[in-house]
């Protein structure tokens, strides 16, 4: 566990683990990574080198107003795996790490990237010109405008039902103030900031344009996406694998982790495979 200091002055905290073939996990909106990789991390690296960092103003990296858009979050990225040297990398990004893999291999590139996975998440937000698979089953600008100043107002009675919603079976009381309390350690006006700048997005020019080999994992029972957004993204992206998850709402990595941990390693030791055939 250390934390390496960014361009502009912010700690950024990491925990590099394990030898093999590379994994870098991205949490999501107002998540960590110590909370919500703790069913994944110490599997995957026992056979990987996996690496798994808090965004900026998330967990315990460093709380600052500057640099909260999908671009800066794609840009420190960039900064953690050039300091870490990381190469041939498996990028795998749950919610709204989704957009930030997507908008590094938009503006940054693949050269560090052998491959991406892609865990539960919309290539856009908004259900305007017909749009089948919107956030929550339908928004729009005027929902996103509700929703962040809910959030300003009592973010805890914003919020929760969101958590809620995460998981295909409901939370209990307990479970759901801890899971708030994690989310607390981002700042609401970094919490904001975020919803601002990735919602009004629109990827799905982007999907077709994506070369590397692709893992898409979608639960089933995805309150937050609901519908076959999984089969979709499968349609869209031309190299790519689509797992589902019987038993899980948003977050298949934490509610199905076995299946989640040892399919994402199916998938990393595929890719490699299919290299050393190309080589030889």
């Amino acid at each position: 566990m250390a934390h390496i200091e960014t361009p502009d002055g912010v700690s950024l905290y990491y925990n590099e683990r394990g030898e093999g073939g590379t994994i870098v996990l991205v949490h999501g909106w107002t998540g960590d990574s110590e909370f919500w990789w703790q069913k994944n991390a110490d599997v995957l690296a026992m056979d990987h080198h996996l690496v798994t960092y808090d965004l900026r103003g998330h967990g315990l990296s460093g709380k600052t107003d500057d640099g909260h858009t999908l671009s800066g979050y794609a840009a420190d990225l960039e900064f953690l795996m050039e300091s870490l040297d990381l190469d041939d990398a498996t990028l795998v990004g749950w919610s709204m790490g989704v957009p930030i893999v997507m908008t590094y291999l938009d503006e940054i590139g693949d050269e560090r990237v052998r491959a991406i996975g892609l865990i539960d998440q919309t290539p856009k937000f908004y259900s305007d010109d017909g749009w089948e698979f919107p956030l929550m089953g339908e928004f729009s600008e005027e929902a996103l405008a509700g929703l962040v100043g809910g959030i300003e107002a009592n973010r805890s009675e914003a919020v929760k039902p969101i958590i809620q919603a995460f998981f295909a079976e409901p939370r209990s009381e307990e479970r759901l103030a801890e899971i708030y309390a994690r989310t607390m350690l981002t700042p609401t006006s970094v919490a904001t900031a975020m919803l601002n700048d990735m919602v009004p997005r629109d990827f799905r020019e982007f999907l077709p344009t994506i070369t590397v080999p692709t893992l898409l994992c979608y639960g089933e029972h995805s309150a937050v996406f609901p519908g076959p957004l999984g089969e979709w993204m499968h349609e869209q992206i031309p190299d790519s694998e689509l797992v589902t998850f019987a038993e899980s709402g948003h977050s298949p990595f934490w509610e199905e982790p076995e299946k989640f941990n040892g399919r994402l390693k199916t998938f990393v030791a595929s890719v490699a495979d299919r290299e050393l055939m190309t080589a030889d």
